[in-house]
């Protein structure tokens, strides 16, 4: 009798040890695919996803448009993940002037300025205490500081809150052309029509941009270091004047994430993940993730 009471004491600890070792596998692999979401580094650089955000209210959802809930989730799984948001000015320092940065770093880009992301996005960055970049369209925000329009549907921000969010620490303003995001007589957003000479192209481009990195500057005492293209479109002679302008970098619309290196061309055409309506944050991480290519 003593020698069954012991087998199945023996018994019991093995089942034991085995639902144990099952569970530890289980939160192991759990660990694992967070670790290689938000963690692994390339030998030749770092990672650095930038999420692309348009409209963040509670109709019209699609591809540019999510609920302020859906925004809040992201928020939520980045902190819980310890992603770090920075901007586009400390990317450009790590580079350039060799400041470190947090581990796991992350942009949230916000593309045309529109209200939403005063009315519905700035309130989430404060409670979290997390970091934005707002690609402003100058002549919107010119527009809708003149008029009294708080339509949450399609105005845009005004110039005082340009410069309460700036001012906050939390949202950095960067460039989306003073007044090309649009398709009108032949151009599509900033590039250059058929009939287009270069020289006039390069001048046509240099004085829509310096405007608006003239009033940004008088607005809150910073220009913009970085610009996203309108619609994405761009080719190597923008980038080339872009350049000369004083940019330090550009945002695309190419889906993926970035590695990012000492080498100031990283800067560059930087690709982004787009924010769509009913797609999980940790699932469109993953598929950016998947387009790098690691070095064995």
């Amino acid at each position: 009798m003593d020698r069954i009471i012991k087998y199945k004491s023996i018994l019991k600890n093995i089942i034991l040890i085995i639902i144990f070792s099952l569970l530890s596998i289980s939160i192991v692999k759990s660990i694992y695919k967070i670790y290689v979401v938000s963690s692994v580094q390339p030998a030749d650089g770092i990672l650095v996803p930038i999420i692309m955000y348009h409209q963040v209210k509670n109709s019209g959802f699609g591809n540019d448009v999510i609920s302020p809930d859906e925004f809040e989730s992201d928020l939520k799984y980045l902190k819980e993940n310890h992603y770090n948001t920075i901007t586009m000015t400390q990317l450009i320092d790590y580079v350039h002037d060799k400041k470190e940065l947090p581990q796991n770093p992350v942009i949230l880009s916000f593309d045309d300025g529109y209200l939403s992301t005063y009315l519905n996005v700035y309130p989430l960055v404060k409670e979290y205490n997390m970091k934005i970049v707002l690609s402003v369209i100058g002549k919107s925000v010119d527009d809708f500081s003149k008029v009294s329009d708080e339509n949450i549907e399609y105005s845009h921000v005004t110039w005082d809150e340009v410069k309460e969010m700036q001012h906050s620490g939390l949202v950095e303003i960067q460039s989306h052309s003073y007044n090309l995001h649009k398709i009108s007589k032949g151009r599509y957003g900033c590039c250059q029509t058929d009939n287009e000479s270069s020289e006039n192209y390069e001048e046509f481009l240099s004085n829509d941009l310096n405007k608006l990195q003239e009033e940004i500057l008088s607005v809150t005492g910073n220009s913009p270091n970085t610009f996203t293209y309108p619609y994405g479109r761009y080719n190597d002679k923008i980038e080339t004047i872009i350049k000369k302008l004083g940019f330090k970098a550009t945002l695309t619309c190419k889906f993926g994430v970035n590695v990012i290196d000492n080498d100031p061309d990283t800067l560059y055409s930087l690709k982004r993940i787009r924010r769509a309506h009913n797609q999980s944050i940790q699932k469109m991480l993953k598929e950016g993730m998947d387009t790098v290519k690691f070095n064995k």
